[in-house]
């Protein structure tokens, strides 16, 4: 992937994203599996879980990183030809998904 490319920050944001929450649940299961003892300095376990939840917040929090994501997302198929889905309709209308959906298939010659 070039550094130009135009969702890039959408997979870096996605990256880091799920770097951080995999090797959070990874330290907190050690974390679990030590026990008591796991808070303490004896073993480095707590040493890594202070440093792997600053990572979850460092170069912006996962929480954000989520909203950069869908944001991003959405940008990239607003701007993306139209024969894909109306995402403004399928916001309007979200309760009423399944007839979204059949119309979609009505187009395309399929039934439900």
């Amino acid at each position: 992937m070039d550094a130009d490319s135009p969702n890039m920050r959408r997979i870096v944001s996605e990256a880091k994203k799920f770097a951080t929450d995999t090797a959070w649940e990874v330290a907190n299961q050690a974390m679990q599996v030590m026990g008591g003892i796991g808070y303490t300095d004896v073993y480095p376990i707590e040493k890594a879980v202070r440093d792997i939840r600053l990572s979850q917040i460092w170069t912006g929090t996962n929480e954000i990183m989520s909203l950069l994501i869908q944001h991003e997302y959405f940008q990239e198929v607003l701007e993306s030809p139209s024969d894909r889905r109306d995402v403004e309709q399928d916001a309007m209308h979200a309760d009423d998904s399944e007839k979204v959906y059949a119309d979609e298939d009505q187009k395309k010659g399929m039934a439900r």
